[in-house]
């Protein structure tokens, strides 16, 4: 079921008991006896049903027709100007279609003089020639003096006599031409102003009703702009009755609502709806949502369109709430989904809830529910806590919460962790950083472990690399001296968990977007003193980054050697030689404490930190560590694969060699005799097992094997 937004088009669709207006108008527009033109308003708003309203009016006179004798049968035009809008046609288009519609009707006697007049009418507004088959024949006098019609004005008559001639015919034949014009308030406001140009123009013509459907307020505003406040006045000129249509109710709205939802619920299993659930949602919540017509059709849509795919994995009344949010509320639709740790991350039991951790979650929440636009907040959160209990305890903390993270696993439920994602599978990850939800993560710094959770919901989220942009710049203005310290141990600690990021000519990697953060926070400080403090302090207190401190070092150092032409005095560098010295050596300091616990081994940037530990420590030790873990398979593969990382990607994309693998073997060198690993190499690749490592492990002893010339009972492939 996929409904295009399509209006009413039957009397028997009517739910909103219209159809017997409707019918009533129809036959006084038929009826309508005075030998002078009708001009009749239908205002309402949007989504007000006037599109359906009409269709029933035309329904109605199109029953009349098949009950009235050809003499007397209304010749029907039914414009939508809004097909013809920003095509600069739209006079020429109104005009082609009644001059057609004449044509076309075969009980319209006399239409060819009536339609050769109209021409020529046309031919004075849009200054374009009379179609060649619809001019008049011309006698052997008129081609001999060379006269034709092709325009009006060469006809021999102006505008005036063309139209008194048109008029008395119209009036002399017993055909209503009835003009219904829909979808006017759509129109840019130039075209609105010439829609009421024709109506005028031609208001006066004989038998001729007109029918307009407008929103009032809309085209009123269009024409002052137009005109300079004239447009309640042209209006009330132009149109001599008018009927509103009212704004539909919220009961009948409902009734519509509900009536189209029964086309979903067959997907829906018995036993996956909860009645109770559902009439909690939508009484308390659900049905402030829509507010016409149009907004049920988009729900429809999206809901009928998801949930069939996802009928399986989510609970149904969790869902069709959700879906409602995401239509309406997209923004909070992509809070919830961007922080699923505040919405999900409850335990079983009855829940107690630190002071503090409830003021930071609030404040999250708040930015959350502050996107919203068009709904009120308590009816938001009404529906959050019914989704999320997390969110209820936020902001009703003294209430007992009893939940069940088991039964809202088996029931599917949106607020387990398990759950969650299935809810958000059609949803595009847009990555983007709003300035409110900024400023949000900006005053969690106060608290460091706040702001690393944070860090690190944004990493899970894929959009550091965005928080990153928007935080070099402006941003870093609006943090507090005090919190700068948190900001950095959070980024330094963090930052071997973020994407590596591009690097280019144009673009910086994440290591030297940190390091762009670090330098402009630590500018903020006079005394060079305090920006060793608070870098000695974070590399201290890191935990779970490496590389990022040997690219922060290794930035500050280039700082120190820079060969600008303007060279900073000694005073405005981030530290002097000797705060560096001692920051290099608590960076060996991390890397050694890493290689005793295997960790090192591990890191997927191995390469660089080796460099650092050679150039800033002992390269004994970092040559005895290399020895120890290439004695084991682990070791070796890891060892190789950082060396000829290089050769290695270009190998799995191009299935070809590359010049890089005989630098690698140079850099190999810098730390361990190649030698020393051939054996070791060689009998990995000739194992039966060798087919069992992945392939850049297997990329990786091929390339080293064949830059080494190292003879081995299986062939190394020549395009690997």
């Amino acid at each position: 079921m996929f409904d295009a937004d399509r209006p009413i088009s039957k009397s028997d669709q009517d739910r909103l008991n219209r159809a017997v207006f409707a019918k009533y108008l129809a036959r006084c527009l038929l009826d309508h006896k005075d030998a002078q033109s009708l001009v009749v308003g239908l205002y309402g708003g949007f989504g007000s049903g006037k599109t359906s309203l009409i269709n029933l009016i035309l329904e109605e006179l199109e029953f009349a027709s098949t009950n009235t004798l050809d003499d007397e049968k209304a010749i029907v035009l039914n414009f939508s100007p809004w097909s013809y809008s920003g095509q600069n046609q739209l006079i020429d288009s109104f005009f082609r279609r009644l001059s057609f519609t004449l044509r076309s009707a075969p009980y319209f006697k006399g239409s060819q003089r009536i339609v050769h007049l109209l021409e020529l009418y046309i031919s004075f507004f849009t200054h374009k020639p009379v179609p060649r088959a619809l001019r008049s024949k011309l006698s052997w006098r008129q081609k001999w003096r060379n006269r034709d019609d092709a325009y009006g004005w060469e006809s021999g008559r102006d505008l005036t006599q063309v139209k008194a001639e048109l008029n008395d015919l119209l009036r002399k034949q017993p055909h209503k031409i009835i003009v219904i014009i829909d979808n006017i308030s759509r129109l840019y406001d130039e075209e609105i102003k010439q829609m009421f140009q024709i109506v005028k123009s031609m208001g006066d013509y004989a038998n001729t009703v007109y029918l307009l459907a407008l929103d009032k307020d809309q085209v009123v505003s269009a024409i002052n702009r137009q005109e300079g406040g004239a447009g309640e006045a042209l209006l009330e000129k132009i149109v001599q009755l008018s009927f509103d249509v009212p704004a539909i109710t919220r009961q009948d709205l409902e009734n519509i609502l509900l009536d189209k939802l029964k086309l979903v619920m067959p997907d829906v299993a018995v036993e996956d709806w909860d009645s109770s659930n559902w009439a909690d949602v939508y009484y308390s919540s659900l049905r402030y949502f829509f507010e016409n017509c149009r907004d049920i059709t988009r729900y429809l849509n999206a809901l009928s369109f998801g949930y069939a795919r996802v009928k399986d994995v989510v609970n149904a009344v969790d869902f069709f709430a959700l879906t409602a949010i995401e239509v309406f509320l997209p923004e909070v639709h992509a809070g919830i989904r961007d922080n699923k740790d505040l919405f999900t991350d409850l335990i079983e039991g009855v829940y107690q809830f630190d002071q503090d951790k409830l003021r930071k979650d609030r404040l999250r929440c708040d930015e959350i529910i502050n996107r919203a636009t068009r709904l009120n907040r308590e009816v938001l959160l009404r529906l959050l806590g019914f989704l999320f209990p997390r969110v209820k305890k936020i902001y009703q903390p003294e209430e007992v919460l009893y939940y069940s993270e088991s039964q809202a696993r088996k029931k599917r439920r949106a607020s387990s962790p398990d759950m969650f994602d299935a809810y958000f599978r059609l949803s595009m990850q847009v990555g983007s950083i709003s300035s409110e939800e900024m400023e949000t993560i900006l005053q969690l710094a106060s608290d460091e472990e706040a702001f690393m959770q944070a860090l690190t919901r944004l990493n899970q989220d894929l959009r550091i690399e965005k928080f990153l942009d928007a935080l070099d710049g402006a941003a870093l203005s609006r943090i507090p001296p005090e919190n700068i310290g948190h900001v950095i141990n959070a980024l330094l600690d963090n930052g071997d968990l973020f994407p590596e990021g591009e690097s280019s000519p144009l673009r910086f990697n994440t290591a030297m977007r940190v390091h762009r953060i670090i330098h402009q926070l630590l500018k903020r400080f006079e005394k060079a003193e305090d920006r060793f403090s608070i870098l000695r302090h974070a590399i201290l207190k890191a935990s779970k980054s490496l590389n990022m401190i040997v690219q922060e070092v290794r930035a500050l150092g280039r700082e120190l050697v820079s060969d600008d032409d303007v060279a900073l005095a000694q005073q405005y560098h981030t530290v002097s030689v000797e705060q560096l010295q001692v920051l290099q050596t608590l960076a060996v300091e991390r890397i050694q404490f890493w290689a005793r616990i295997d960790r090192l081994v591990e890191h997927p940037q191995l390469l660089p930190i080796l460099y650092a530990w050679r150039d800033w420590g002992t390269p004994e030790d970092c040559q005895r560590y290399l020895q120890k873990i290439t004695l084991q398979d682990i070791g070796l593969l890891a060892v190789l694969r950082a060396v000829f990382k290089e050769a290695i990607d270009h190998a799995s994309q191009h299935h070809a060699r590359d010049d890089s693998a005989t630098r690698s073997l140079a850099v190999l060198a810098d730390f361990v005799q190649p030698k020393w690993l051939e054996q070791h190499a060689k009998a990995m690749f000739e194992d039966l097992s060798f087919e069992k490592l992945r392939e850049h492990d297997q990329l990786a002893l091929m390339i080293f094997l064949d830059q080494m010339k190292t003879e081995t009972s299986k062939e190394i492939p020549k395009t690997m």
